[in-house]
Order: structure tokens, then sequence, then C-alpha cells
């Protein structure tokens, strides 16, 4: 097999911090690997160096002559910000063929799910996600060999994601080697696994969810090897000292020579025993105070709304109890982080929303921008200023959490989006909420660091409202959904409801009522009666509550509704 790439004993080091030594490996045609690792492991470091972007240590990465390569960046660079997708893309092709080729441009942004309205569009106005495509619509654009991504999922919404793996999972074309701490996408999209850790890289030719059970049991063979040659190395020394002490006693060079022979071969041993990973040296934990009580949040007649009146959400009624764990679910754009922040604002400053907190509840929001640690302060003096903990007990969770006590002054502003979402969880843990609004808590912690925050989440007992686009994580840690639909707050009992409503192709985030006016939409009048039945029912709660919580714009919508539905059922 032809291989596009390949490493020897390639060594980095960052802050004088050694990343990784020795590493070898290669890429070959038509691979999809996945390459994954706990925070600040060297990962993006790597990837770095693969793309000419970073000088190694020492070691030697040979590309094959002529290899085409491309490397998708994380987030979107200032300086095309204001270009329209679709010259982004065209103007990564040489200037000579950009108008005869721009068809090949529209092709795969069509491909990606972009319809033509958005071609002209300013990237910047696009979503995160969708920004996401473009950057790698320009890499693709180049035909690619090799394609290097840098967590090109971080700031998808779910339907980018559905896309983003439609996409990779139909299209072979080129190898692929990608950071990504999405389980579902990198068990969808990957055929190898690399991961790194203790600075070696360890490979197995599966997606990543066998691979970890591969690495588990590794690991398990590893420290059983080296568990006997301990043994052994004990046996081997305690019979040594036996023996020099009867060759002392009793004056026998033989003993003493063989006593000496021992010792040799016990310390070749001891520098020839199994290696065993010490693993991230990484924990997350969250504890939390339970609370007695029916009701931790209740919503009734709530609308959220953007500042220049534009209505996202409405809410009827809705009760969260303590201990549940809910996630709020909706396209990006519908108004799930605008909710999350109406919630955080009452709490802060009750009014006459609509919203209201049990009077016990203590609140821990987490913002997915990670906003509060923008400040030049080291990691026990932000944690001092926003905890009443005795400093012992400060000191002591961060050492818990895996910070060496030299790193206690590094400035939080510093920090790598991983290590300050794991600062939020110390911060978390010191508060002891019992409530816990999380926005995109996912976003920036490794795999293993999402599974222990799981576990952790899920055995707090903690009432918990949630975003994310990490499906594996809501599938764990969840217990109710919520979804955000046509503007309104709706439960649903089966997630596949949710994930099966994202169309391929990305509608535009403004939401528009349901038309029901064209006939092709109900085409028996047993439907007809059963909308007309629905709408007017709506109708009559909607006049029936208060006047302050009735809609009459929505009233409106659904009397046009009805009068075109008569005609309709009149025409048959």
């Amino acid at each position: 097999m032809s291989h596009l790439l390949q490493v020897k004993n390639l060594s980095f080091s960052r802050n004088s911090k050694s990343l990784f030594a020795d590493l070898n490996f290669a890429v070959n045609q038509q691979d999809r690997i996945g390459l994954v690792g706990h925070n600040g492991c060297g990962k993006s470091s790597l990837l770095q160096l693969l793309a000419d972007q970073e000088e190694p240590d020492d070691g030697r990465i040979q590309k094959h002559r002529g290899l085409k390569w491309s490397f998708v960046e994380q987030f979107l660079p200032g300086k095309i910000a204001e270009e329209t997708l679709l010259n982004a893309v065209v103007r990564r092709l040489p200037k000579v063929c950009q108008a005869s080729e721009q068809y090949r441009a529209e092709t795969l942004l069509s491909g990606l799910g972009f319809g033509p309205d958005q071609f002209h569009m300013p990237l910047a106005k696009l979503s995160g996600g969708q920004q996401n495509l473009a950057l790698l619509a320009r890499a693709l654009i180049t035909d690619p060999e090799l394609l290097l991504m840098d967590e090109p999922g971080n700031h998808m919404d779910n339907q980018a994601m559905e896309m983003f793996k439609s996409y990779l999972k139909q299209t072979r074309s080129f190898a692929l080697l990608m950071i990504a701490h999405d389980r579902d996408l990198l068990d969808s999209c990957t055929t190898k696994t690399w991961f790194i850790r203790d600075r070696r890289l360890y490979e197995f030719a599966s997606a990543y969810s066998n691979a970890k059970q591969a690495l588990a049991m590794q690991d398990a063979q590893s420290q059983k090897r080296r568990s006997d040659e301990e043994k052994e190395i004990s046996r081997i020394r305690a019979s040594a000292k036996r023996l020099a002490v009867w060759g002392k006693v009793h004056d026998n060079e033989d003993f003493s020579r063989k006593a000496k022979s021992m010792d040799r071969r016990a310390d070749r041993l001891e520098a020839e025993k199994t290696f065993v990973s010490m693993g991230s040296g990484l924990q997350l934990s969250v504890d939390a105070d339970r609370l007695n009580s029916k009701s931790m949040i209740t919503l009734e007649g709530v609308s959220v709304d953007l500042p220049n009146g534009r209505n996202l959400v409405n809410c009827d009624y809705l009760m969260i109890r303590p201990g549940e764990r809910v996630a709020l679910l909706g396209k990006n754009g519908l108004g799930k982080s605008t909710t999350l922040r109406q919630l955080l604002s009452e709490y802060h400053e009750p009014g006459n929303s609509g919203i209201r907190f049990n009077p016990q509840a203590r609140l821990f929001y987490y913002d997915q921008e990670l906003s509060q640690l923008d400040q030049p302060l080291g990691r026990f003096d932000w944690l001092r200023q926003r905890v009443d903990n005795e400093d012992r007990e400060v000191k002591q969770v961060l050492i818990q959490s895996g910070v060496r006590y030299r790193d206690f002054t590094q400035q939080v502003n510093t920090l790598s989006g991983g290590e300050k979402a794991r600062m939020m969880f110390i911060l978390m843990q010191l508060r002891r909420p019992n409530l816990a609004i999380l926005d995109e808590p996912t976003n920036h912690i490794d795999l293993e660091g999402r599974e222990q925050l799981e576990q952790q989440l899920v055995a707090s007992g903690m009432t918990l409202l949630v975003t994310s686009h990490d499906r594996a994580f809501i599938e764990k840690v969840a217990n109710r959904w919520l979804w955000i639909e046509r503007r309104e707050l709706q439960e649903i009992y089966d997630l596949d409801t949710f994930y099966h409503s994202l169309q391929p192709m990305p509608e535009s985030n403004e939401v528009r009522p349901k038309q029901l006016s064209q006939p092709e939409l109900i085409d028996s009048e047993g439907s007809l009666l059963e909308r007309i039945e629905e709408l007017e029912k709506l109708v009559r709660e909607d006049k029936a509550r208060k006047p302050k919580f009735q809609k009459p714009e929505k009233q409106r919508l659904w009397c046009e509704e009805l009068e075109s539905l008569w005609q309709q059922l009149e025409a048959m």
C-alpha cells in the first residue's frame, strides 16, 4: 500500500513541555483516521506539524512527491469573513480557471447542503456550523488526496453535523486524519483510531468505540504483565539478598557472585518492565446538594424574544422537577441559548415573565463562550474570587482535578478551551449547586472528559437544563427532552423524533408559520377535518387564557389557516 505521508522518530515540545517523542506512523491512501486524546496531549500540535505550520524538535515528516493535501481550520479566518460563500470557495482554485470551474464550487456547496440563496451571503453571516462546512468546501475544492481537520464539528449544530457526516460517508476520494471529540462522528466516519497518550501514539484498526475497548483491554493486559514482572523482580532481589548474607556469613565467594549476578538480572528486568499508562491525570468531579420539593423551575405563558421584538420561543406551561435532567433541542438560531439566558436573567432579577424558581434553588450557569475566563487572573485567584470556600479546600480541589501546584498561577485567559472548561467544572464543584444550566458544555472537552462528565452529572442528582450537539452525551445524560419547533417549546418522548426532523438541506434560521393553504399539503377530507378540529381547539384554548397570556398574532394565523381549510373542504 502506498504511503501518502510517513513520520519517523518525530518529537515536539511546547513551552518546555514535551508533548510526544519518537513517533512513527504512516497515512495511506483511503485511510480514515480519528485522532483522539485528552486536552493538552498534543493532537493539534501534531496536525500543525503535518500541515507545515510548526517545525519538529527532531524527526522527519516525509510526504509523497506531489501530494495534494488540505488543512481545514477550526475557526473562520478573519481575513475572509466578509467574502461571499461562493467567492471564498472559488478563490481557492487557480485564477485562470476560476470562472470556467465555478460550477464545481456550486456543485460542492449544494452537496454540503447550501442553497443558491446562500451562495452570495458573507461568510460572517452564516451560522457557526455553516462556516465549518464552508471551510470544508474551501479545502475540498482543491481535490486533496489527504484532508487534515482539527475538530471540524466543534461548532456545528445538529443539522450541519448530519450533513457533514453524510458527505464524509458518501465521499471516499481522499484520505482523512481528523481530530474530533464527537463519538458518533468518529464511529460513523472513521475506520482507524490513533490515541495520543503518555507522549506515545497508540494505533488501532477500528473506529473509536471499538478502539477504546481494545485500548482498555491492552491497558489491563499491560497492568497484569507489569504486576507479574514486579513480583518476579521482588523474588529475585529477595533471593539475591539471602545469598549475599550467606556469602558473608559462610565466607563463600560463589554465593556472593551469584547474588551480584541476580541483582544485575533484577536491574535488567526493572529497565525492561512493561510500560503502564499514567492516563490523562485529569479528573472531572461534580457534587451537588439535592432538593426535596415538587418543582425546581416553572414556566407559564412565557415568551422569549430578541431585543428587536422578534419572537423566538413560546411556552404555555412547563414544570421541571428536582433531579430531572432536561435536554433543550432545536436547530441553531431558533432560540436555545436565548431561552437559557432569559432563565438566568430571571433567576438573578425576578420579574413578571412567567418564570418561577424554587426559593431554595442555587443556580450554576455554564456559558458556551467561557467568557468568565477572559481575565488575566491565575487559576487559584480566579476561583478564590468566586467562592466562599477556604483556601485549603480550593487548593485541594485543584490538585484532585489534575492541576499541578506550579500551575496555580497560570492565567486563565491563556488556557486552552479544554482547560477553561475544566476550570468551570471545578468552580461548579466548589459551589455545589442544586440546579445547573449548561449551554454546550461538551464543546471543548476531550472524549475522556466527556465520559467523566456524563457519569458525574448523572450521579450528582442535580437538576439540569442542557444543550449539546453531542448526541451520545444527550442520550446518556438527559432523561427528558424539550424541542423548540415552530416557535413552540414542546416535550417529546423519543430522541429520534428530533433527529429525523433534521433535513439534508439547511433552511433559513427565520421561523415561518406552517402554511396549509396549498391543496397538495392536505389531500383528504379526513385530514382536513382533523386539522380544522386541531386549529379550532388552539383558538378556543388561547382565548380562554388571561389576556396577558394570549397570543393575538397566533390567533390571527390560525384563523387565516382555518378559512383556507374550509375553502378547500367546500371545493372537494
